[in-house]
């Protein structure tokens, strides 16, 4: 399915300025089930990690655990809480709610090494509906900046394969 790369994250309620991020990127699908509510279309892509990338997240946690960084959870989605509804500090998916609205959520960690924040966004443009995922970091630290460095490039082919899986199997 075709997913491409934005030039910018579409504007949020949420993110601030993107000048204020050390990292940001933004990318988009088809959105052809616009009648399903942010949580649902967030967790229409979080909640369906491959398997690959839940291996390369528990890899991580067995990496990191040692330097005292949190888990990324990288439990199976059976061990996800899905509900109905979520309000500003619960956790969805494996991040904390941050922000809501009609056509965005923004999840995300704080953690002594960087933050970070991924917003899903309803878009209408060129009367196409859209889906954008974008991500923004703050890295603390030269650890930090190394960590982000190191995972960059699953990072990317994460996002693009969660983006492009949802819209093959018709949940976005």
């Amino acid at each position: 399915m075709t997913v491409s790369r934005r030039r910018t994250p579409p504007a949020s309620d949420f993110l601030g300025k993107l000048d204020g991020f050390y990292y940001w990127d933004s990318y988009e699908a088809p959105l052809r089930r616009g009648d399903l509510a942010m949580h649902e279309i967030y967790l229409a892509l979080f909640a369906h990690h491959p398997r690959w990338a839940l291996w390369l997240l528990d890899l991580r946690d067995r990496i990191v655990a040692p330097l005292g960084l949190r888990p990324a959870d990288a439990a199976g989605p059976g061990a996800m809480e899905i509900k109905p509804s979520y309000a500003v500090g619960d956790k969805i998916a494996r991040f904390v709610l941050f922000g809501q609205s009609d056509t965005e959520i923004v999840a995300g960690g704080d953690d002594k090494h960087l933050d970070f924040r991924v917003s899903v966004r309803k878009l209408t443009e060129r009367g196409a509906a859209r889906v954008a995922l974008s991500t923004v970091v703050s890295p603390h630290n030269p650890f930090g900046k190394a960590y982000l460095f190191a995972i960059l490039p699953f990072h990317r082919l994460g996002v693009r394969t969660l983006l492009s899986r949802a819209v093959a199997a018709g949940r976005v």
